[in-house]
């Protein structure tokens, strides 16, 4: 019968030892390093009892090439006195079978004990793999749902950006608030709390302001109709509020953004006409030159 490696055993305890640590729960861990530590040992003593029967099995197996010597030289005493001679080495060759017998017993017995091992072995091993698939399993799942947490929180903030958002109780706080997501380019926040802000506080100081706010938060987001709407409306409730001329102007510009340059004629005009010092007199002066240049470019309808 073919004897396991011994050798291969230990590596593959101390690998098992080595990867019990790494990916089993703690507790788990502790049993199976101790179920380990046991077969070790076990193997320690296989390994020892293999020593002392196979220096046995050596002195035995000289006492027996010593009795075959013997036997040879009985062999020529059986001519002389062959009854007594044969008999002899009857015994003799009994006594070699018994002991041949026995030595193949102990070495099925050990064979059968790290067979034993083996299969232990082998059954953690399993359990381990099972662990990490186990446990890559719970890491994948765990990693799928912090994504669709991220994807949810996001789509969330979508519908509601301002979730999120403490809002202060003094209206001067609320406004800066507001202001300042607008200035972070957070624009469509900024539009609600601004509208939160007019929900709250409509005939606050800050009300024209937060209004043209509102329309500045379209303009930037490249909604031009919605932009010019907002801005006739802060023309229309607060017409003579600090952000008139400059809903004026923008609503101009808006017209420009929509390709509508002769609907934005009167708005630059006006401007122009009655805001000569505004910082940004020139700018309109510019583009409302651009828009006449373009539509005397035009040609005439009709011709």
């Amino acid at each position: 019968m073919k004897r396991p490696c011994l050798a291969w055993l230990g590596t593959a305890l101390a690998l098992s030892l080595a990867l019990a640590g790494c990916w089993v729960k703690k507790d788990v861990g502790e049993r199976m390093r101790a179920d380990i530590l046991a077969l070790q040992a076990e193997l320690q003593a296989i390994k020892a009892a293999q020593a002392e029967q196979q220096a046995a099995l050596g002195a035995r197996l000289e006492a027996g090439d010593k009795k075959l010597a013997e036997l040879d030289l009985a062999h020529g005493e059986t001519r002389r006195s062959a009854g007594r001679n044969a008999a002899d080495a009857e015994v003799v060759i009994e006594q070699l079978k018994s002991l041949l017998m026995e030595l193949r017993g102990q070495f099925e017995v050990t064979a059968f004990r790290v067979d034993k091992i083996e299969r232990k072995l082998n059954i953690i091993h399993g359990d381990l793999s099972d662990q990490r698939a186990e446990a890559k399993r719970r890491e994948d799942e765990a990693r799928l749902k912090a994504e669709l947490d991220s994807r949810k929180r996001e789509a969330d903030a979508k519908k509601d950006p301002l979730s999120a958002i403490q809002r202060p109780d003094k209206q001067e706080d609320f406004y800066k608030l507001a202001y300042g997501l607008l200035e972070g380019g957070q624009t469509q926040a900024a539009r609600l709390l601004f509208e939160e802000f007019l929900s709250k506080w409509p005939k606050d100081g800050y009300a024209d302001n937060a209004m043209y706010w509102i329309a500045e938060s379209f303009y930037a987001e490249g909604k031009f109709r919605e932009a010019a709407l907002a801005f006739q409306r802060v023309r229309q409730e607060f017409p003579k509020g600090d952000k008139n001329s400059d809903a004026l102007l923008k609503l101009g510009f808006c017209f420009i953004e929509l390709k509508l340059d002769r609907e934005a004629l009167p708005f630059l005009k006006e401007f122009v006409a009655s805001y000569p010092g505004h910082p940004l007199a020139g700018k309109a002066k510019q583009r409302l030159k651009e828009a006449e240049k373009r539509l005397k470019a035009r040609p005439a309808k009709g011709g």
